[in-house]
C-alpha cells in the first residue's frame, strides 16, 4: 500500500476546514530504494531536475542538454549518455541528498531549477560549492537557461572550473 495520505494534495480545500487559517507544511524525508535516471553515470555527473512530464529530460531541452554534456571533455573525461544521470524528482516527495549518494555517488552535480535547500544541501541557485566531495552547481531551470545568452555563458564558465578545463 502506498498511497499518497497528504491532504493538501489530495484535496487542498479540505486544509481550511482542518486548520483554518494556520498550516505548517512539514517536508518529512523518505527514503527510496531506487530512482528512476536517465544515463549511465559512469563518470557519476548527476544531473537534477523537477517537472510534471514523463520524460526525466524535458523534451524541448534534450538537445540543450545533450550539447552540453557532450562539450565536457578533458584527458580523463569525454562524456556522453553513460557518463551521467538525470533524475527528475518530482515525483520524489522528501527526497534527501543521503539518498542520492548512496544511489549514485556523484561527485559532480547540477541542480536544474530545483532548490538544493530543499535536499538539505547548502547552496543558493546561480552558484556553486562543495558539498561532502560533490561538486555542485544550482541553476535556472534548463528552459531558462538556454533562452538566456547570460546563463548558458555563466554555467558553461562554471562546468569548465567543476570539471577542470577550459579557461582558467
Amino acid at each position: 500500500m502506498d498511497q499518497n495520505l497528504i491532504i493538501s494534495e489530495n484535496f487542498p480545500e479540505l486544509i481550511n476546514l482542518f486548520a483554518g487559517n494556520e498550516v505548517y507544511m512539514i517536508d518529512e524525508p523518505k527514503w527510496y530504494d531506487e530512482i528512476r535516471s536517465e544515463g549511465g553515470n559512469k563518470y557519476r555527473f548527476l544531473n537534477i531536475v523537477s517537472h510534471q512530464s514523463e520524460e526525466v529530460i524535458p523534451l524541448a531541452q534534450k538537445d540543450f542538454f545533450f550539447r552540453m554534456a557532450n562539450a565536457i571533455q578533458t584527458d580523463r573525461i569525454k562524456m556522453d549518455a553513460d557518463g551521467f544521470a538525470v533524475i527528475n524528482i518530482w515525483d520524489y516527495k522528501g527526497l534527501k541528498w543521503p539518498n542520492l549518494e548512496k544511489l549514485f555517488s556523484p561527485k559532480y552535480c547540477i541542480f536544474w531549477g530545483v532548490d538544493p535547500y530543499k535536499l538539505d544541501v547548502p547552496c543558493h541557485i546561480n552558484a556553486h560549492t562543495t558539498y561532502r566531495e560533490c561538486r555542485i552547481i544550482a541553476v535556472e531551470d534548463m528552459q531558462h537557461v538556454e533562452a538566456d545568452i547570460k546563463q548558458k555563458k555563466a554555467l558553461w564558465e562554471k562546468v569548465q572550473r567543476m570539471f577542470g578545463f577550459g579557461k582558467k
